[in-house]
């Protein structure tokens, strides 16, 4: 049982009920679950209103706006289904809406660009609120803690438009002093939200938090995260540094520790979203913002098979004979496992020298699954055809996990879990430090950062060859579990003989080591190489007709790497808002 302090709640003011005593006049009494800012106005008030901003860091509230996950902790369908790793999923008549945006097919009447807007603002709306009243009550708080509650909520205003600006050019930057319908969103705002976040850094935010709260440490992550995503390297590097160099965090043993709800919290990880189930609030509390994202099937049956992998993304995980990733070849000769193949036919998977990170990312036909048992094919999902034949693994939990860390009662999405989301770790700030020092040419630093991340990897080996080639009702499974599930073979760089080199290199890394975790696009962009890498991704992936509801997808740099303002919020602000010109 995890002891988080902040967990994923409600907002606030669904959180508690408080009842007011009856005035003397009947248009004195208060409506029963209204709470004034007067009452807040506490230490405990404070926090509480802070609590209810933490809320929307999944991005999704049970009944209100960006209820689907349109703002999602994953972000799997902003940074990973238009990015060359991941397909929608599940069968193709559903959530139409996402099939535009992987289609590159967006429009301002998008219902998930809505959401996407609706739920961000709303954070930022709790944050401003929970500063406001701190501001109101005064001496009623310790400074000492005043400062750190201020901090919070300002790291939290600031995520909430880095989330809006990664992927909306124009947003406006709503502050806790402002008449937010009055604010225009004709300014970029990358410096409002490092002002933010520096704020906390600079006024004393606190090393050593209660679980699920950012920390001075997390302010710095995202403080460089913002600057990389502006080509800030030196601005981003002393950040970096004092992670690495001082902060309390180390490399798990594990590449899959990351991701493991039996390893939540761990010694890597710098801020994650904190979720728990079976708690008596339903599934308020769980990881609600990606309920559909897990297979289906007799044995492990969820729902939906949503976010699936593609062909090029289990592609990139091939090696050479030295255990190097192939670059500029790995499309070549495209790998398509058991695509088209039914699970009662016969099939075996590739002996091709692959990465192990491959079967800790991807779930695919005669390879363990966790401890659910191989894949066994198309009948762990309902349009193979549509949706290519791999699976998302990172977000799975384990079966002996089953009903505890996953909800007991069933409903129609049984994987609804408790296995956290991680927001930011050390293997994130590793990778982010060795892209600066590939920027300033100092390609030593370079390849020993990246070498330390590969080190980790090389030897997490998937164990459990699979000897059955068909999985028929009834079958017999003949499993060698002293045997690599696989052939893996992942080596170390002697060096890096020059930058062209090394940015292919940390680039590569980046996409095998945050693969499915919603990062992939938003870097595409970010370093520029949105265009060439999906129109050739688009080329390969489309190739011999594969995926027939993606045929005919072309992406336009420019436009398609980013989202517009919500035709509606157009509508409502015409005096105010104004409409990105490439849309």
């Amino acid at each position: 049982m995890k002891n988080n302090l902040i967990i994923k709640t409600g907002l606030f003011a669904t959180v508690i009920a408080l009842s007011w005593s009856c005035g003397e006049e009947f248009l004195e009494e208060k409506p029963k679950g209204a709470v004034s800012e007067e009452i807040l106005t506490t230490e405990a008030g404070v926090d509480l209103l802070l609590v209810g901003a933490y809320s929307r860091l999944d991005g999704y509230s049970n009944g209100e706006v960006g209820g689907q996950g349109e703002a999602s902790a994953t972000n799997w369908v902003w940074g990973d289904v238009p990015s060359d790793d991941m397909h929608r999923g599940d069968q193709t008549g559903g959530w139409s809406p996402i099939n535009l945006i992987e289609r590159y097919e967006t429009d301002a009447t998008n219902p998930w660009v809505e959401g996407l807007w609706a739920a961000n603002y709303d954070g930022v709306a709790r944050a401003n609120d929970a500063i406001r009243v701190l501001k109101k009550a005064g001496e009623n708080v310790e400074p000492a803690v005043a400062v750190q509650l201020e901090a919070e909520a300002r790291w939290l205003r600031a995520w909430y438009h880095f989330q809006l600006r990664t992927k909306i050019e124009k947003i406006s930057y709503i502050t806790d002093d402002v008449v937010a319908s009055e604010v225009t969103n004709d300014t970029e705002v990358w410096d409002k939200i490092e002002a933010d976040i520096k704020w906390g850094i600079d006024n004393g935010m606190a090393e050593e938090v209660e679980i699920g709260r950012a920390s001075r440490w997390a302010a710095k992550a995202l403080l460089a995260r913002v600057h990389m995503f502006q080509q800030e390297f030196t601005e981003a590097k002393p950040y970096l540094d004092d992670i690495i160099d001082n902060g309390p965090f180390q490399l798990m043993d594990h590449y899959y520790d990351n991701f493991d709800e039996e390893k939540q919290n761990n010694a890597e990880s710098i801020l994650e979203v904190q979720y728990t189930v079976n708690d008596g609030a339903g599934d308020a509390n769980s990881g609600a913002d990606h309920r559909t994202l897990f297979p289906r099937g007799a044995d492990v049956g969820s729902c939906c098979a949503y976010s699936a992998p593609s062909f090029d993304l289990f592609n990139a995980f091939k090696t050479d004979a030295d255990g190097l990733p192939l670059f500029d070849t790995f499309q070549d000769d495209l790998l398509l496992e058991d695509y088209g193949v039914l699970d009662t036919e016969p099939f075996t998977p590739t002996a091709e020298s692959l990465d192990p990170r491959v079967d800790w990312t991807i779930g695919r036909r005669g390879i363990p699954f966790l401890d659910w048992g191989p894949m066994s094919g198309s009948d762990w999902m309902l349009d193979q055809a549509g949706m290519g034949p791999f699976l998302n693994k990172k977000i799975m939990f384990y079966k002996r996990n089953k009903g505890v860390i996953s909800i007991s009662s069933p409903t129609w999405s049984n994987g609804l879990n408790g296995n956290n989301w991680r927001i930011f770790r050390l293997s994130h700030i590793i990778l982010w430090r060795a892209e600066v020092a590939m920027e300033e040419n100092d390609l030593g630093t370079a390849v020993d950062l990246v070498n330390e991340i590969r080190e980790r990897a090389q030897d997490d080996l998937v164990m459990g060859k699979v000897n059955n080639t068909t999985f028929e009702s009834g079958y017999e499974l003949d499993i060698d579990e002293d045997q690599p599930a696989a052939n893996y073979n992942l080596g170390l760089y002697t060096s890096f003989p020059n930058q062209d080199y090394a940015r292919k290199a940390i680039y590569h890394e980046m996409r095998l080591e945050f693969a499915l975790e919603g990062m992939r696009f938003q870097d595409l962009v970010r370093w520029g190489i949105d265009e060439p890498t999906i129109t050739k991704y688009l080329a390969s992936e489309l190739s011999d007709e594969k995926l027939p509801w993606l045929q005919g997808a072309n992406y336009t740099g420019g436009q398609d790497d980013h989202w517009p303002v919500p035709q509606t919020q157009v509508d409502l602000q015409p005096e105010v808002l104004t409409q990105d010109p490439a849309y």
